[in-house]
This record gives C-alpha cells, sequence and structure tokens, in this order.
C-alpha cells in the first residue's frame, strides 16, 4: 500500500493504481492521510466535504458511505463485518492506520525533521541532501485534485511546510557552497511568487553564490521594477541587503532557515529549543499600505544593524524591537501586520510568535498567562515544566527568547498592561503589537514606535472593489468611487460590501449604491450574516462597549454632530460641560480610535462611526441622549 497527497490524491496497491472515486471521496481520504494516523471527527469530514455550503440532513450517511467505499479499495480482502485495519472508526470520526513509510507526506516530514538533525550537528551537506529528497516528493500542490479543499487550514499548513522546507533547503546549500544545484528549484519558487521579497532575495543570493553576478543583477531590479507597479513600495531589507553585496562584492549574506540554525539548550528548562511558525495565513487581495510597509521594513533595517545573534542580553542594552500599530476597527491592522510578517519571517530564522489577544472581541480577552502559557508550548515547554503563575511564565519566556532572532505578532491588544509580560527582553527579538487603542503606556515606558493607520486612501479603496469584485460590476467608475465613499473607506466594510455584490449575481453595483445611501440601512447591510466578528455594527461595538459611560456618552451625541469635525469649545456646548472636560472625552475618544483628529484642534468621525453613533441613539437611548446646549441642532 502507498497512499500520495503531495500533489493529486492517489494510492496503490501491489504497485498497482487504485480508483479512489469521486472527489469528496478522495478528499475524505486527503484529509485523514494529511493528519497522519490522528482521528478527524464527523465535523471536519463534513467541512471538507461541503466546503462551501451547509452539510445535507444525509451527510452522515454520505460520509459512512464513502467510508465504506475506501474500506472496500484499501483492504479488498478483508471479510464481511470484520474490522476495518486501515481505515478505523475512532469515537466521533476516523482514523487512517498505514506505516509511515507508505505515506508520501510522513516520509516528507520524517526527512525534514532529519535533516534539522544534520544541520544541529554540522552536517551541512547531508542535511542539504535530505532536504532535496524531501521536496522530490512533491509532484504539485497537496491534494491538487481537489480544488475545493485549496483554502482548508491542513492544507494550508502543509502548504507552508513544503515551502519552509524549501527556504531552508535554499539557505543551506547556499552556506554549503553548493549554490548553482539548487538555482533550478530557487528559480522555480520564485516564479511562481514573484513579489515574495524573501523568495526573491533567496534566489539573488544563490545567483550571487554560483558567480552569476549578471543575473542576479538583472533579478534583483525586475523584482524592484515589480514591487513599484504592483505594490507602490521599495525593496525591503532582504532584496537590498542582497543587493549591496552584489554592489561590493561580497559574500552573499547569510540567511539561515530554522533548520540550518543549531537547536541549543536553554536556561530555563535545559531542553532542545523548537522553532515555532505560527503565524497565521497571509491576507488575500491585501492592497495600499506602500508607505507604513516601508517603514516597518525601515525599522527592521535599523534593527538589523546590530549583530545578527547576538548573546545573552548584557546590562544597560535595549529590549526587543517593539512596534505598535494602532487603528479605528475594521482598518486593516491584522492584515498589515500579518502581510508584512510573512513578507519578512526569513529574518527571524528562530521562529515566529502569535496571538490573538482578543482585545476587542466578543469573548474576554487573553490573559498574559493564557498568553504565556501558548507561547511557552510552542516553544517546546510541556506538562510539568510548565510554570503555574505568570511571572513565572513570563521568566521563563525571556529565558527562552534570549539571544534569538524571532519575530512576536500580539494581534488585538487591549492595554499595555496585557502585552507587559509578553515582551522579551532580547534585543535580537522583533515585536508587533495591534491595538484599536493608542497604547501611550507602551510608547512611554517602553520605547514602542507607534504606526497611526489611516482609512485606505480613496485610490487604494477603488482598486480594492475592483479586485474583489466581478470586473463587470467595476466598468462604472462612478458607482465605484461612491461605494468606496459609503464604505467609509474601511478595508473591513469594502470587503462586505465586495461579498454582497457577489452573493447577488446581476445585480448593478449602482443598485447597490442606492441601497447604502440610507444611512440607518448602511449598517444592516454591512452585518456579515450576523457574524459577531465580523459585521461592521458589531466591530465598533467592542470599541464602544469598553468605553466609560461619559465617554460612550459623548460618543453617542457627537456622532450626531461632527460632520465634518467639531472643536472642544462646540463639543463642551453639545455635551453640557466645561471646555476642559470636553477636551479630556475627546481625547478619550481619540485614543480608542472612534474619533479622529483633524487639523485645527477638530475632531470627526467617519461616516460608518456616525451611523452607528446614531443607531445607538435610536436604539438604546433615544430617551436620554438629547443636546445639552440652547441653539445646538437636534
Amino acid at each position: 500500500m502507498r497512499i500520495q497527497i503531495l500533489g493529486p490524491v492517489s494510492a496503490w496497491r501491489d504497485h498497482e493504481p487504485l480508483n479512489l472515486g469521486p472527489a469528496a471521496q478522495r478528499a475524505m481520504l486527503g484529509l485523514l492521510t494529511i493528519v497522519c494516523g490522528q482521528p478527524v471527527s464527523h465535523a471536519e469530514i463534513m467541512a471538507a466535504v461541503w466546503p462551501d455550503r451547509l452539510p445535507p440532513p444525509t451527510a452522515r450517511n454520505v460520509i459512512q458511505t464513502h467510508v465504506k467505499h475506501l474500506r472496500s479499495i484499501l483492504e479488498p480482502d478483508r471479510r464481511r463485518r470484520a474490522p476495518s485495519q486501515i481505515l478505523r472508526q475512532v469515537g466521533d470520526g476516523y482514523a487512517l492506520h498505514v506505516p509511515a513509510s507508505a505515506v508520501d507526506v510522513a516520509r516528507f516530514r520524517h526527512q525534514v525533521t532529519t535533516a534539522t538533525g544534520f544541520a544541529q550537528r554540522g552536517e551541512i551537506n547531508g542535511a542539504a541532501d535530505l532536504l532535496g529528497q524531501s521536496l522530490a516528493l512533491w509532484n504539485g500542490s497537496p491534494l491538487a485534485d481537489i480544488p475545493a479543499l485549496t483554502a482548508h487550514p491542513k492544507v494550508v499548513a502543509l502548504a507552508a511546510e513544503r515551502q519552509a522546507a524549501l527556504d531552508r533547503y535554499g539557505d543551506i546549500m547556499i552556506a554549503a557552497g553548493r549554490a548553482g544545484e539548487a538555482l533550478p528549484v530557487l528559480e522555480e519558487a520564485a516564479a511562481a511568487q514573484p513579489l515574495d521579497e524573501s523568495a526573491q532575495a533567496r534566489l539573488i543570493r544563490a545567483y550571487h553564490a554560483a558567480g552569476r553576478r549578471s543575473r542576479a543583477f538583472s533579478r534583483y531590479h525586475q523584482v524592484r521594477r515589480l514591487l513599484t507597479e504592483e505594490l507602490g513600495v521599495g525593496p525591503g531589507p532582504q532584496l537590498a541587503t542582497a543587493h549591496t553585496a552584489l554592489l561590493h562584492d561580497e559574500a552573499p549574506p547569510a540567511e539561515p532557515g530554522p533548520a540550518t540554525v543549531p537547536a541549543t539548550p536553554t536556561k530555563a528548562t535545559g531542553g532542545v529549543f523548537v522553532v515555532p511558525a505560527q503565524l497565521p495565513a497571509d491576507i488575500p487581495d491585501f492592497t495600499g499600505r506602500g508607505a507604513e510597509l516601508h517603514h516597518l521594513d525601515r525599522l527592521l533595517a535599523e534593527r538589523a544593524e546590530r549583530p545578527a545573534r547576538p548573546g545573552p542580553t548584557s546590562a544597560g542594552a535595549a529590549g526587543a524591537a517593539l512596534v505598535a500599530v494602532s487603528g479605528t476597527a475594521g482598518v486593516g491592522k491584522t492584515a498589515l501586520a500579518v502581510r508584512w510578517s510573512h513578507r519578512v519571517r526569513s529574518w527571524f530564522p528562530d521562529g515566529q510568535l502569535y496571538v490573538d489577544l482578543r482585545g476587542h472581541d466578543a469573548d474576554p480577552p487573553v490573559t498574559a498567562r493564557q498568553a504565556l502559557a501558548g507561547f511557552l508550548r510552542g516553544l517546546g515547554v510541556t506538562g510539568t515544566d510548565l510554570p503555574p503563575s505568570t511571572e513565572e511564565r513570563a521568566a521563563a519566556y525571556r529565558s527562552r527568547m534570549d539571544g534569538r532572532r524571532m519575530l512576536v505578532l500580539l494581534d488585538n491588544a487591549v492595554s499595555a498592561e496585557q502585552i507587559r509580560p509578553l515582551l522579551p527582553g532580547s534585543p535580537s527579538c522583533f515585536v508587533l503589537v495591534t491595538s484599536r487603542d493608542s497604547l501611550a503606556a507602551l510608547v512611554a515606558r517602553h520605547g514602542a514606535r507607534r504606526i497611526e493607520l489611516d482609512l485606505l486612501p480613496q485610490d487604494d479603496a477603488v482598486v480594492l472593489i475592483r479586485r474583489l469584485t466581478d470586473p463587470r460590476l467595476t466598468d462604472e467608475p462612478g458607482a465605484t468611487a461612491a461605494l468606496a465613499t459609503q464604505c467609509a473607506r474601511l478595508p473591513l466594510a469594502l470587503r462586505l460590501a465586495a461579498e454582497m455584490t457577489d452573493s447577488r449575481p446581476g445585480t448593478p453595483l449602482a443598485q447597490l449604491v442606492q441601497e447604502l445611501a440610507d444611512q440607518r440601512h448602511r449598517l444592516d447591510l454591512l452585518d456579515a450574516g450576523g457574524d459577531r466578528r465580523t459585521g461592521v455594527r458589531a466591530v465598533l461595538s467592542w470599541s464602544y462597549r469598553r468605553l466609560p459611560a461619559d465617554a460612550a456618552r459623548a460618543f453617542r451625541l457627537l456622532g450626531r454632530h461632527c460632520d465634518p469635525g467639531v472643536e472642544p469649545q462646540a463639543a463642551a456646548g453639545i455635551l453640557g460641560t466645561t471646555v476642559a472636560e470636553a477636551w479630556r472625552l475627546l481625547d478619550l475618544l481619540a485614543r480608542a480610535h472612534l474619533v479622529q483628529r483633524g487639523p485645527g484642534c477638530r475632531y470627526g468621525m467617519h461616516a460608518l462611526l456616525r451611523a452607528y453613533a446614531g443607531h445607538l441613539v435610536e436604539t438604546e437611548h433615544a430617551h436620554t441622549d438629547q443636546p445639552a446646549a440652547i441653539g445646538v441642532p437636534g
């Protein structure tokens, strides 16, 4: 028996290919194979078999039928009613039991793990050979003949494993002086990812190491033009470093992947350091933000001027680099952070940690103690080795991170207090935080560099709509521009509006623009089917619910009167307070990104915030929120 999923789903018995049946049946086998013997529940199987719609009422019967057919295909000699030895029922699901040597994905993972051991012992050529063999097992994308599963988390994660192995292979081949042998693989990877700066920089370094400087220069200038034309950004630090080495004809700078970095015992546990890769999947159709990406690149480049692999932090040395991305709800903070993190992930060969802190979410925020538990488990600390208290966990975490080149992405933070225990002490680490709060204390006390993320520029908002919708619907530029304005150039709202157009095939874009013209109806239309984590009203509500009562009242009242903006003196009249108190409330709202500071001490709200404030007045505070000053319009 032999099963292959690193490409089309296939199986052989006694060297004869097996007919695995329809796509849904092959999808089941592929999903069971990916997890290498672990059970897969009925719910997971249903999600794989019916990825784009709700399972039918007969779903369990259909799955049982597929299992029956797969058992007969894989075990043709099994006696009637005898228990299956290959496709076993485990609880509310099934597990595939075949030797690891019979499954290509298991062989791939074993060879990558063995190569890591070789690299740790300094056997670079042995590691390179094994990584090359592991990549040769691939015959295309995982489960290539099941396009409906392309976006399935397990399939995406498996594709990421291949990419990581390919990155490690390229780096170690360059380090071993065998760059010329790796060029075909690296050229194919670079061609498949023309905007991936890591892949392009690796190919440039390989050309350079192989003595093909003219090809390296040509590739660099080609990539630079493409980045400018497609993304509006210049080369990032990886490309810039490779180009500088070319100009001076220096040895190509080493960019070791995790497999090439010796794992060493740590002071925390004496165990082996595990290389985590916890970044979420990149954001599809990411648009704009060239200036912010370039700013992050510059901050990383400044940090990269330090020694690549410092020893234990010395007294008086700076801590980890710390950058906070803040902005209003739905403006794309996480999308920016995840996109940039993927762009620079190879600069952090010791791994990347990620946690959603749920600072503004339907569920309670993640505590520092909970986040540290996840981080330590990701770093190899398990069972009774996990300290009980927050302080002990933070100390163990800092010890594990000391001297390591690691990226830490703290997403959706609520306060500086939540973040402080999660900051590494080593200057070799880079911490990126996203929050709706301005995190002033993080800037003041920890020296964080802050990036304020504004609404998308109008041109980028229009481009995003065109990327997300049927091109035939955006032929009328006036309607497309109007839709961008009605969505306040907020990426979340733009994506929801685009989803609405897809759900109404044949409906002109102008009709959607007409429906969204009613501000009272707009939030209802952009509710993402009631999803409490995606609908515009729901997303805004988690910022509003965290306000103190006086600031919440100020938000509601100002939402009716600050178009296009209001000065503190006028706000005092609207709120019935002193000017000093109005300043304080406006500052609170600005720090929560529920109002925007404008020129001339004016404060305003974008259209969706005003619509939400109006909704609150009409539904929850109709009898209590009245203008406080005579002459202020109601």
